[in-house]
């Protein structure tokens, strides 16, 4: 790959993995925010979604990036989630963790189309509810202090 390459830049981290918490969101609740709240509540910095079901009122996607981006609005109710893939990084007092979140989503609309994208921050509200598995992810120290 040349040094000139826009592709984005790998990281490896090393680390295990800790607690598993199942959660289930009520109606109305965003997701992203939810487990957001969820993670800090446990005290979690960064934790994986495992598993998740159930559906939402209407599903907000973006694919893309940049100039380029585009949103895809999944009309609804009842959007349900096929799939919710991606990572968690969540605001801890007294830790010094970084990261963003980012989750991909597979939705299937009422008319049984599916969708694919970038869960949108504060647009999928939950409709009756959404099951949810995350784990801890724990970086190990010694990969921590090489980032710093």
């Amino acid at each position: 790959m040349s040094a000139q390459s826009n592709s984005s830049e790998v990281k490896l981290e090393a680390g295990c993995y800790g607690r598993t918490l199942i959660a289930r969101l009520k109606p109305n609740e965003d997701i992203v925010e939810s487990l957001e709240r969820l993670c800090a509540q446990y005290g979690i910095g960064r934790a994986v979604v495992r598993s998740a079901v159930g559906s939402l009122i209407d599903g907000h996607l973006t694919n893309g990036a940049g100039a380029v981006q585009a949103t895809q609005i999944v009309k609804g109710p009842g959007v349900e989630i096929v799939g919710l893939f991606g990572e968690l990084a969540c605001a801890v007092p007294g830790r010094d963790e970084t990261g963003t979140t980012e989750l991909t989503a597979i939705l299937s609309g009422t008319d049984s189309q599916v969708f694919a994208g970038r869960v949108v921050r504060g647009m999928n509200l939950s409709f009756i509810t959404v099951e949810v598995t995350l784990q801890e992810w724990l970086a190990d120290a010694e990969e921590l202090a090489k980032r710093v």
